[in-house]
């Protein structure tokens, strides 16, 4: 693998893949700018298919990369394998998810019913997902990183298309629900595109063929179940809030005495403000995020030495340029939320007056987490391809337990802004401990995975030529 190379293509690929994201978010908050409450609505909608799709994974997508890797399992017995637990797993999980959603929940009170048209789409995405996600594995795997670069963005790209096709075909009406609703259909029919291009991709190196193979299953799960602990704890970390800050806000403002509605209109808005800080504090993350699974495939076939040397590197990279990235964001948002609600709606203060306060205030005190989180997401991809994983565990447990607990103390007075601080506080303890358990485990000094040196300079000025080599050989063409 000529790793310069393919990040060179990994990052140009992630940042297409951000602006198409982005982009649909934009579009998202448009639709949504005087129906607040919608837009918390349909990012709630928008995270669960991937909550559910991390809870299902058994780790297999991890699995697959690291023993093929290692050269202890074929690509074809992974894939194999990995395929018939897409379908079978993933299709209970779907299953028990509709079950409990639709015909459990209820049994609380009616604030836990949920719309089937809503709940369907959502639970059927998920074998969908798997399947998407270890054909694509597969490829990473096999060292097919431009057909693995391709689906991200097809992923990306397929979304909104199909968003606007339901929305329009429900009538497209804000007001009457018809945003949530397009955004699980949409997501559905999307990722069923994704699943099909994704199986037609990798037929190049496999044969497209469900068995169960017994000895993959048992060793990829036993390696496995800690790396989708893990990954599920990451993804609950970064999108479980959205529903705590939901659950919990509208708990609050209805032992204040507010009605059912009103508390939960209200608990919605602060979700969209929340969602809308958190869409723009985590654009730092997008280096170390384009570089994790390439990282990791290239850690998990490389000795001790060699990442010793790369994954401090990447980290303090990732580091100065998340500090950087912050400190633009920070600077940039109003202006350019204002500029496209102006351009867009043609209104110049529904972004400063409605959601410019609550969201610039969360911003403010979730940004210090995000960056510093940078650094433990490429330490604890060195840790996953070192087999270390009980310490990426512990890891994202520490953030999982320090949110929710900082959750239930600062939301009920502060609302969106709570929820970022504990976020925050959250990512700071995690990194902390992150950094001390590697230097710990691999001898290296935490400093020199935080600590920006002269060299750098030097490798940034390569991986920055190289973008622009191939920004101009893709012009020409």
């Amino acid at each position: 693998m000529n790793f310069r190379r393919w990040v060179v293509f990994t990052f140009l690929v992630h940042v297409l893949v951000v602006a198409v994201d982005k982009g649909g978010g934009l579009v998202l908050y448009l639709l949504c700018v005087n129906q607040p409450q919608e837009h918390g609505k349909s990012g709630i909608a928008a995270s669960l298919p991937f909550i559910l799709g991390a809870i299902a994974n058994l780790g297999l997508a991890t699995s697959l990369v690291y023993f093929v890797r290692r050269g202890r399992y074929s690509p074809q017995v992974c894939f194999e394998t990995s395929m018939g637990v897409a379908l079978a797993w993933g299709g209970f999980v779907a299953a028990a998810a509709a079950a409990v959603t639709l015909f459990v929940l209820p049994l609380l009170g009616p604030e836990w019913r949920f719309d089937p048209i809503v709940v369907v789409p959502i639970c059927l995405s998920v074998p969908l997902l798997l399947v998407a996600s270890y054909a694509n594995s597969t490829q990473l795997a096999t060292d097919r990183i431009r057909d693995y670069g391709v689906l991200h963005v097809v992923t990306s790209l397929a979304f909104l298309p199909a968003f606007f096709g339901f929305f329009f075909l429900l009538g497209g009406d804000v007001e009457r629900e018809h945003v949530p609703t397009a955004v699980a259909w949409g997501r559905l029919l999307s990722t069923l595109l994704v699943a099909a291009l994704a199986l037609w991709l990798v037929r190049k190196v496999v044969t497209l063929r469900v068995r169960v193979h017994r000895d993959f299953l048992r060793d990829g799960v036993r390696y496995g179940w800690k790396a989708n602990l893990t990954s599920t704890l990451a993804y609950l970390n970064h999108r479980l809030d959205l529903l705590v800050l939901a659950g919990v806000y509208f708990a609050t403002l209805q032992a204040r005495g507010l009605g059912r509605g009103e508390a939960e209109r209200l608990a919605a808005v602060q979700v969209a403000f929340y969602s809308m800080s958190v869409t723009w504090a985590e654009l730092v993350w997008h280096f170390p995020e384009a570089m994790r699974d390439l990282f990791f495939s290239k850690v998990a076939g490389s000795t001790h030495e060699q990442a010793r040397v790369l994954t401090p590197v990447l980290s303090r990279l990732g580091l100065a340029l998340s500090l950087l990235g912050a400190v633009a964001i920070l600077l940039v948002i109003d202006p350019a939320m204002s500029l496209i609600t102006i351009v867009a709606k043609g209104d110049d203060v529904v972004w400063l007056r409605d959601w410019s306060p609550t969201v610039g205030a969360s911003l403010l005190v979730l940004v210090p987490g995000t960056v510093a989180f940078t650094v433990s997401k490429v330490l604890q991809a060195d840790l996953a391809a070192r087999n270390r994983l009980q310490t990426c565990v512990n890891a994202q447990l520490l953030v999982l337990a320090t949110m929710l607990a900082m959750d239930v103390v600062l939301i009920p007075a502060h609302g969106a802004v709570g929820a970022a601080a504990a976020s925050s506080i959250a990512y700071v303890a995690s990194t902390v401990y992150t950094s001390i358990a590697y230097s710990r485990q691999t001898g290296t000094p935490i400093w020199r995975f935080l600590v920006v040196q002269a060299g750098d300079f030097r490798y940034i000025r390569e991986i920055v030529q190289a973008v622009v080599d191939k920004v101009r050989l893709w012009g020409r063409r």
